[in-house]
């Protein structure tokens, strides 16, 4: 994990981003949530951008993933993010018994 960044409104964290996976070369663009009530005003830009300034600093290239038809992709090609590749997500059906 690494460092997270938040705005605060009256005493109230209503955004957060912050830094997740880590390689050699990547750090991940993460947890990237705003309260309902405060939306649409450029709090996950500033984030973002702000987490990716933070990144670039550290001589990484910022990463970050999300689903298909996730309206934040527009914010994200906004910011200079470009789709790479496609990604099969596996997961683990714990109603099935490990051999």
């Amino acid at each position: 994990m690494g460092d997270y960044f938040g705005i605060f409104k009256n005493n109230k964290l209503v955004a957060i981003s912050g830094q997740r996976m880590q390689t050699n070369n990547f750090i991940e663009v993460s947890g990237v949530v705003t309260h309902p009530d405060y939306t649409r005003r450029g709090f996950a830009k500033q984030l973002i951008t702000h987490t990716t300034k933070a990144i670039l600093k550290a001589n990484k290239h910022p990463i970050l993933h999300t689903t298909k038809g996730n309206p934040a992709i527009l914010l994200y090609k906004t910011l200079g993010f470009q789709l790479t590749r496609d990604m099969n997500w596996w997961y683990f059906n714990k109603q099935q018994t490990l051999i």
